[in-house]
Order: C-alpha cells, then structure tokens, then sequence
C-alpha cells in the first residue's frame, strides 16, 4: 500500500495563483497607479482579495479566498491552508515593521503564510514571498515584531541567525526566551 501525505495542498497552484496576482497587482498598478496609491490601509486587502478570488476560477482555490479583516493574522486565506499578510508602505523601500513574533491572533489551521507587499511609492510595485523568508529582524515597539525586508537575501532570516526555523519558533509557549539568547 502506498499513502501518500500532503502536508502542503495544492502548494504548486497556489504559487501559480500568487504569480498570477502579483502580476495582476503589477498590470493595475500600471495602469491606474492613482487608483492602486489610493488604497491605503485596509482598502487594499479586499481589493487583494478580489484580485485572487478572480484569478482562482478554475483553480482548486475556487471560492475559498476568505477576506478574514480585524486584527487577524492573516488578512486573507485560500483553502484554510494558506495565508496571505497583506503590508504597505507609502516609502520608495521594502521594508516595514511587521506583526508581533507571539501569533496570538493567528487563524487556527493556516498553515503557509505569504507576504504580499505594497510598495506603494513611485513606481507602485507588488511583491510576493514566504513569509518566513522575509523577516530580517526582531525589533521592539509596544511588543516585540518582525522586522519584514522583501530584499532579505537567504540565509539572512531572523530564522538563520538564531538556527531556529520558522515554524518551530512560532510554537514555542515563550518564542522570544531563544531570540534573546
């Protein structure tokens, strides 16, 4: 007997569909850069949204783009797999502060995260990475954050620098006891 598990459903697709939309994102940017700089905050996430829910006719994420608003991480979600944070800047750079390294808000079963980002000073660009390999830093405001640098080269994560992979750090009960370390 042959069983075959997929900790990753449909990872293939739903790179073409991240693809997909940030040239999508890219073309409207483009096209109507007036319009795209106008969607800032939350104006940007349903209009995201939408983008991906239209490009995933067809595709096995068909009707499961979910807009989950709030303060939830993340802001979208496809299949109850995937996850998609959604940040800006009004800056001509790729980097913002990013969310807090505890998750407490995260959606339950999201187990993927991407970063898509709005760089949303001239030219308007759109990027799109795992969110894991985007994270350069931890830096402290009211709590301690990501520091999210979409030029971050590999091997440069907050992740490497400690030897500590993403995914066992954010299940942590006390995630900041290694980071201080």
């Amino acid at each position: 007997m042959i069983i075959s598990a997929n900790t990753e459903p449909n990872r293939e697709e739903f790179d073409k569909l991240l693809s997909a939309a940030v040239i999508e994102l890219n073309l409207h940017a483009l096209k109507a850069p007036k319009k795209i700089s106008n969607l800032l905050g939350r104006q940007l996430e349903p209009f995201i949204r939408d983008v991906l829910s239209e490009l995933a006719i067809g595709t096995p994420f068909e009707n499961t783009i979910e807009l989950i608003g709030g303060q939830k991480f993340p802001d979208i979600i496809a299949k109850k797999y995937y996850g998609i944070e959604v940040k800006i800047t009004t800056q001509n750079h790729w980097k913002t502060t990013g969310n807090s390294i505890f998750e407490g808000t995260r959606i339950e079963d999201v187990e993927r995260i991407f970063m898509l980002f709005a760089k949303l000073a001239a030219p308007i660009e759109f990027r799109c990475r795992p969110y894991e390999e985007c994270l350069s830093e931890i830096v402290v405001t009211h709590s301690p954050r990501y520091q999210i640098d979409m030029n971050l080269e590999r091997g440069e994560t907050i992740f490497d620098k400690i030897n500590i992979p993403y995914d066992v750090l954010r299940k942590l009960d006390n995630p900041i006891k290694p980071i201080i370390k």
